[in-house]
């Protein structure tokens, strides 16, 4: 079975295909180039090295999000494109899990996704199942990190893990993962499509749609009131 994930939630631009259980290609960009202009360039160029085909490829990944909302629109709807043409089913796999999937620790994981003023994306997984205990939900990353202070040791892993760095590390049961991990989503969103699609938890053109998480409603009267 051959596999081609697509992400465009965070900053990077990846792509990857899978065949049976291996990973063949990859190919990632963290550049002022939108996701529009390079996307489908980045799959054209990966399918041609590797001699492969649009119409081999047999099962379709969209990296859904949370993330950014343009980009998160423009990779489903180049997946669900392909999908449709092709007549290929599509599994969705959210950011945080792909994130988070890539970090191999005994310690809780924590993904984070740049939401900007302050705000991060987040989650909580747990053991080699990666299994998400915390759904995901958006906070300041001051909130984030005075929420779980307190309640053990954790990995935070994502793309704006650098910038708040010190004062995640200010935490002695907190530690950070390198920056290179943050270019790993679409590889992984292979791996976990494939065992998606392995259950049955299959989406389609229709049903297919991006993953956005927002403030609550209490957050928002609350700082409604603050203005």
């Amino acid at each position: 079975m051959k596999i081609l994930a697509i992400d465009t939630s965070t900053t990077h631009s990846s792509c990857a295909v899978m065949d049976d259980n291996n990973i063949v290609g990859d190919f990632s960009i963290n550049q002022s180039m939108s996701h529009n202009e390079i996307l489908l360039v980045m799959v054209d160029e990966m399918l041609k090295k590797l001699n492969i085909d649009i119409e081999d490829i047999d099962l379709f990944v969209a990296v859904t999000g949370p993330g950014s909302f343009t980009g998160i629109r423009i990779g489903v709807t180049v997946v669900k494109a392909l999908a449709m043409a092709l007549n290929k089913p599509i599994v969705a796999v959210n950011t945080l899990e792909a994130l988070s999937f890539g970090v191999f620790a005994d310690k809780k994981k924590i993904p984070l996704i740049d939401a900007r003023g302050e705000r991060v994306y987040y989650g909580v997984y747990e053991g080699i199942n990666n299994k998400n205990i915390v759904a995901p939900a958006l906070l300041t990353i001051d909130e984030l990190l005075e929420e779980f202070s307190d309640k053990g040791e954790f990995v935070f892993v994502g793309d704006c893990v650098n910038l708040y760095k010190d004062r995640i590390l200010e935490n002695k049961n907190f530690e950070t993962t390198p920056a290179c991990l943050n270019s790993c989503i679409s590889k992984n969103a292979c791996v976990i499509g494939k065992q998606k699609y392995e259950r049955g938890d299959i989406s389609d053109c229709f049903s297919l749609s991006p993953e956005y998480v927002r403030l609550s409603q209490a957050q928002r009267d609350l700082e409604n009131k603050g203005k």
